[in-house]
């Protein structure tokens, strides 16, 4: 009988030695949170501005954590004529600053401030808007979004000395600048029925037909008499309705505005509650000074800093202490968004390995969409990837990028999302620590790994483009939709008929086809890839015309 249990005793010992051979050791570790205010991208006060944006200017913006300018263009002097060249120049130069700071725009063009001044006739308008669109297209990546405008007092849609305050004409306005803007950038009107009767839709959008490239999915909302009465001065129609409709529409579209009056409904409970119900993203920081100061007063402006647009907070993550090249790396953490809203615009999650020696960095991009984590939501997170064969053995930083994917911007620090936890971020890189080494050693322990999803060497891809100026001859667009089933388009736009490729990779950095190579004519072109006899996931897809090369990033789903 003792020999009976000695031998099962022994055999358990050598199945757990096993395991432990098979299961490498892992760290868990609990984050300590900030109530620290800083900047990040697309999302928290704005600042008004309606002359050129300066350095000097954004500078002093970053200084108060503030990184969005609203950037207002009244143009009288355009009502019965084309824009000129000098003022082109004005917009795209506003925007080339903005990208050379570190910061993000939100549009708005109109003729007048005035209730009873002129606005322009239909036909001026599209006329401006195409004059726009070279460069609204060649700058997307620097606009967070933007304001209808046009039509009427301030382009607020309400007045209208041309008689377009109607909904064939606002339908007409949104479309045309729909068109002209990339699929990934949304437009956002004035209230949330000008909305539902453009698009004779009544119903707010779902996660199926979020960020799907249509009109209505690119459509958002802006309040420019936020808590001014108990409509918001018009702004609702049946407030309940209305309030619940962009309480569930703007989880995937941002909300922007600003107060305009002090009322009986400004105060500071009123503001936490209705920032939160409609998922506030951008806040202008410079109108209306009374209510704002309001809130200084009672104690909620601190708290509203911290919480407009999204505020992704670590609680703890489960941490792989080890790693062997052709093994696979676990990364396993729990995030919490205590902002009032999600990401509206893409948004890359990528895990980096940095080799505390070299410096070398190994990067992998997740299948995790950040829009979708929404406000109140705590997120688990898990990712594998599989550690490449030719990787250096060393001991690695384990870190976190929710960088922006547009390649000028990918490698700006300014454009990175920073979590508000103690001592993880930094400055210099934009990355997140999570204050963890992991050691990739031939002999450690674990199976091989049999995925797809291969950490790479930062410049695969070319993936570490760190350009401060836009591309000079194309500009690629997101494709969508994104993910797919089926089919995706790939848009690309030339400013001169140019020779033309474009590949497909995998994650592992081979190409699956090339699907296009050929001249393409100047202006808007498309390209259709229709996958076959491959399998789901993540591929990448590159641009390559004249020499000049960018990427983007594509789910497949079968």
């Amino acid at each position: 009988m003792k020999l009976k249990q000695i031998f099962l005793i022994t055999t358990l010992l050598c199945l757990l030695g096993h395991l432990n051979a098979q299961n490498p050791s892992s760290t868990v570790i609990i984050y300590d949170s900030t109530d620290a205010i800083f900047p990040n991208p697309e999302r928290g006060f704005s600042a008004y501005r309606s002359s050129a944006i300066t350095q000097s200017f954004i500078t002093s913006l970053r200084n108060q954590a503030v990184t969005v300018i609203q950037r207002i263009y009244t143009i009288p002097q355009f009502v019965r004529d084309s824009l000129s060249q000098s003022f082109l120049d004005l917009v795209d130069s506003d925007l080339t600053q903005a990208r050379t700071g570190g910061a993000k725009v939100v549009l708005r063009f109109s003729y007048t401030n005035n209730q009873n001044g002129e606005d322009a006739a239909l036909d001026t308008i599209l006329l401006h808007i195409n004059q726009l669109a070279p460069i609204l297209q060649a700058n997307y990546d620097v606009i967070a979004y933007i304001e209808a405008g046009f039509i009427g007092a301030w382009g607020e849609w309400y007045y209208s000395t041309h008689n377009l305050n109607n909904t064939v004409s606002r339908r007409t306005v949104l479309f045309a600048l729909l068109s002209v803007l990339p699929v990934d950038r949304a437009v956002v009107v004035r209230t949330p029925s000008y909305k539902r009767n453009i698009f004779n839709y009544w119903d707010p959008l779902t996660p199926d037909s979020a960020f799907s490239g249509s009109f209505r999915a690119r459509t958002g909302a802006h309040n420019d008499c936020f808590l001014a009465s108990a409509t918001d001065y018009g702004t609702y129609g049946n407030i309940e309705q209305d309030k619940t409709y962009l309480n569930l529409d703007n989880r995937y579209v941002p909300q922007g505005g600003e107060t305009c009056n002090p009322s009986a409904y400004s105060g500071c409970a009123n503001a936490l509650v209705d920032l939160a119900r409609m998922r506030w993203s951008v806040l202008n920081k410079d109108y209306h000074s009374t209510v704002l100061n309001g809130w200084v007063t009672n104690g909620c402006m601190d708290e509203i800093k911290r919480r407009l647009g999204y505020r992704f907070r670590l609680l703890n993550a489960t941490l792989q202490d080890s790693a062997k090249p052709t093994g696979s790396l676990s990364i396993n953490f729990e995030i919490v968004n205590d902002g009032f809203a999600s990401p509206y615009n893409p948004r890359n999650l990528e895990v980096m390995l940095r080799n505390n020696q070299t410096s070398n960095k190994y990067f992998l991009i997740s299948e995790e969409d950040p829009r979708f984590w929404m406000a109140g939501d705590t997120m688990n997170i898990s990712i594998e990837g599989g550690i490449p064969s030719d990787m250096p053995q060393g001991t690695y930083q384990v870190l976190l990028n929710f960088s922006d994917p547009k390649p000028a911007l990918h490698r700006k620090p300014e454009y990175s999302i920073r979590l508000a936890n103690e001592n993880v971020w930094e400055d210099s890189t934009g990355y997140n620590s999570l204050l963890h080494n992991v050691e990739i050693n031939a002999n450690a322990s674990g199976d091989i790994y049999n995925g797809s999803n291969y950490f790479q060497p930062i410049s695969v891809l070319n993936i570490d483009n760190n350009r401060n100026t836009k591309p000079d001859e194309y500009l690629l667009s997101s494709n969508y939709p994104n993910p797919f089933n089926g089919s995706t388009v790939i848009e690309y736009t030339l400013d001169k008929t140019s020779n033309v490729k474009i590949d497909i990779y995998n994650t592992t950095g081979k190409i699956v086809t090339t699907l296009l190579q050929n001249n393409s004519k100047a202006g808007l072109n498309k390209a259709i890839w229709k996958p076959e006899n491959i399998s789901s996931g993540l591929y990448f897809y590159k641009i390559l015309v004249n020499g000049q090369n960018n990427t983007g990033k594509m789910v497949y789903l079968k």
